[in-house]
């Protein structure tokens, strides 16, 4: 009995990974961007990226399929806090 709950117990999947606190020296900025910009990043991203569970067309197909139903055209940029960006007002 003991070794049943001990392999049951080990073939249970870990749980979630906590995602990361943000930084506080860096800041994500949203910028809007025209549509062919954003083909662009979703395309370098799908394809250079190393994950092999889906199809990598099927893949582009369904990240461009969700970006245009939520109508979303912009990018996520991470801006480090320094005196420099602050100047700029790029920053809080």
């Amino acid at each position: 009995m003991l070794l049943k709950v001990t392999s049951s117990l080990a073939q249970q999947s870990p749980p979630p990974a906590v995602p990361p606190r943000p930084d506080p020296g860096y800041q994500e900025v949203s910028v809007p961007v025209p549509r062919a910009v954003t083909l662009i990043t979703d395309v370098a991203k799908v394809m250079l990226s190393r994950d092999d569970r889906q199809d990598k067309v099927q893949t582009l197909i369904d990240k461009r399929r969700a970006r245009s139903e939520k109508r979303e055209q912009s990018l996520t940029i991470t801006i480090p806090r320094n005196a420099f960006t602050r100047t700029l007002g790029l920053v809080d």
